[in-house]
């Protein structure tokens, strides 16, 4: 028995040993995963205030250019004795404050004298005040545009100034925003956060704690001290360095004067480079030291039960007897799983073939429910093509009655001209049916090719001139020369249904105009159908390119040409939106991809065939 203690006594040394090597291991992973944790939050806040800042600044930068191209701010400048008009721009100045949200805006003389400003009637107000001595001021005047953050010399509140110049040559003026940044540091300090903004001088110009407001984080050179202290940018106040302690492997871990002292907080940084900013933020790493006596406490817990279940293993190995038993156990408690495993694997096998039979129950319904798809789209086709045949009819019916008045008359000229006419519709019409059946199939119409678009909409209109001179229909058009990638007869198809749908909606006004409108931007093709009639539901606007969705009385038409007509489109590889117009009536809006007809790859072709 004596032999076996030291055994016994190097075995607990070593158990010992493992138990501590895991702690140590355990705190060094815990406590880095968690550093980690607290980078990348941190990270992501900075970044956050630092966008936060540039948005601010930009949703409001836009204000000193309009005014200093607003036609009253340029006449006050050029008239400054005027008072009834300085009287009108103070107003107006306070308005666009009142209703924007910069803090301030005013309008400067060439002598740095403030002449009109949205606070003219409060007690801090800048009227008559001389700020020629900012810098903001002094690079507009110099450069056109200036920049600068300070404390207000007038009301005391810190903000940024941006401001633009009047006149190109010689400035007649400067107009000037200031925006406060005192509703984000209420913020930062309601969140209890830790974050300081600093400017090129690493002077705190912003905090979510007051007391570190215009103190350094480095020591400040004479030179910025001097210009700052000329510019009054920080209204004479005192910049002393913030007690600050660094530690940590990589010095990102500080303690600020004003957080408590036993705690230690992780510093980032972003840089705001087109303001010379930088986002300090400090975020608290007491998270680090609960992570670190957890991660010590998860090592030494688990290494101690492997260990106990280790020793539990080789006693057992001794216990001969248990061991027996436990088998004899072992062996009735596996019988009983095999049982109960048997009794499974029967009804896992009735399951599979109820599975079996289920799928092909389902395959058979697939089956049906793809041959119910089919029979819907021939559905579609076959309403389409009476949708769509029904205007060439109404074409050829119209020529083959002028056609009969010119006989009599001895016109061969204009006989022969309608007979031409009627069998190019009749040619459309198998054209059309075609268009339809590749519709349905989801297919082209063979390769594409350059088509000019203000001929296809020309001859749209020419097909439709019959209807809306019958209906008293004012037309407005207008073409621009265009070329696209695509199909002729297919892009007349549908500006034809556009223009139709419109002639259907003016039906009611007391005088219908019908306004086609062609014209090229941006490397597109837009055509604009427009009519002056009630325009769409709203409630519509949103399925209203679906099959057999229309806004026309039952029986006026089947809901299919929007459809088709946005296929076609979408083939092209365009668009087309519906809309109400602001001035009443409704717009289709087709958009096309723009092409130079004489690089097309498709040009050589095309002039062979001409």
């Amino acid at each position: 028995m004596r032999k076996d203690r030291p055994r016994q006594y190097l075995q607990i040394a070593l158990a010992a040993l493992v138990v501590i090597t895991s702690a140590v291991v355990a705190r060094v992973i815990w406590e880095q995963s968690a550093l980690n944790a607290a980078r990348s939050t941190g990270e992501t806040r900075a970044e956050l205030v630092a966008q936060t800042i540039s948005d601010t600044i930009a949703q409001n930068a836009h204000f000193p250019l309009v005014l200093a191209l607003d036609p009253d701010v340029q006449d006050v400048l050029d008239d400054p004795s005027n008072k009834g008009a300085i009287g009108a721009l103070n107003r107006k100045l306070e308005t666009i404050e009142a209703s924007g949200s910069p803090a301030a805006l005013y309008v400067m003389k060439p002598d740095g004298y403030t002449l009109a400003a949205s606070n003219w009637n409060t007690e801090g107000s800048f009227v008559g005040q001389y700020y020629g001595f900012r810098s903001y001021f002094t690079q507009a005047i110099a450069g056109g545009e200036g920049a600068y953050f300070g404390i207000g010399v007038t009301t005391g509140r810190a903000g940024y100034f941006i401001a633009r110049a009047v006149g190109s040559s010689t400035p007649s003026g400067v107009t000037v925003a200031k925006i406060e940044f005192d509703d984000l540091e209420s913020i930062w300090a309601r969140a209890a956060e830790h974050i300081m903004v600093t400017d090129e001088n690493d002077i705190i110009f912003l905090a979510s704690r007051p007391e570190w407001k215009y103190r350094s984080l480095a020591p400040v050179d004479e030179t910025a001290i001097t210009r700052i202290q000329s510019t009054q940018q920080y209204a004479g106040t005192e910049i002393d360095q913030l007690e600050m302690g660094e530690h940590g492997p990589d010095g990102d871990q500080i303690w600020v004067e004003g957080l408590p002292a036993n705690e230690s907080f992780l510093r980032q940084s972003v840089h705001i480079p087109e303001l010379g900013w930088t986002v300090n933020q400090l975020t608290d790493l007491s998270g680090v030291d609960d992570a670190r006596r957890d991660g010590t406490m998860i090592g030494a817990t688990g290494s101690a039960l492997v260990i106990a279940i280790l020793f539990y293993l080789a006693q057992r190995r001794r216990s001969f007897a248990m061991e027996r038993a436990a088998r004899a156990d072992l062996e009735q408690r596996v019988a009983e799983r095999t049982s109960a495993l048997r009794e499974v694997n029967d009804t896992l096998h009735v399951e599979v073939k109820e599975r079996r039979r289920t799928e092909r129950e389902l395959r058979s319904a697939q089956n049906d429910l793809i041959q119910a798809g089919k029979l819907a789209a021939l559905g579609q086709m076959s309403a389409a093509i009476a949708h769509e045949i029904n205007q060439p009819l109404t074409a050829m019916r119209t020529y083959i009655a002028t056609t009969r008045v010119f006989v009599p008359l001895g016109d061969p000229g204009a006989v022969l001209d309608n007979l031409e006419k009627v069998d190019n519709l009749a040619v459309r019409m198998g054209r059309i049916t075609s268009h339809l059946k590749s519709f349905a199939r989801k297919e082209g119409m063979g390769p594409a090719e350059v088509i000019s678009v203000d001929k296809a909409v020309q001859k749209a209109l020419d097909l439709v001139d019959v209807q809306l001179q019958a209906d008293a229909i004012t037309i407005k058009k207008t073409i621009v020369p265009a070329f696209t990638l695509g199909n002729d007869v297919r892009l007349e198809q549908v500006v034809i249904n556009l223009v139709r749908n419109a002639i259907d909606a003016v039906q009611e006004t007391a005088e219908p105009v019908v306004e086609v409108s062609m014209y090229v931007a941006n490397g597109a093709i837009l055509i604009e159908v427009r009519d002056n009639g009630p325009g769409f539901d709203p409630a519509i606007l949103e399925t209203l390119f679906d099959p057999f969705v229309t806004t026309k009385p039952s029986g006026a038409g089947l809901g299919l040409g929007l459809t088709i007509s946005y296929e076609i489109i979408h083939e092209f590889g365009g668009a087309l939106r519906a809309a109400n117009h602001r001035d009443g009536g409704a717009v289709l809006t087709v958009e096309l991809v723009a092409i130079d007809e004489a690089t097309s790859p498709f040009q050589s072709e095309v002039a062979d065939n001409g």
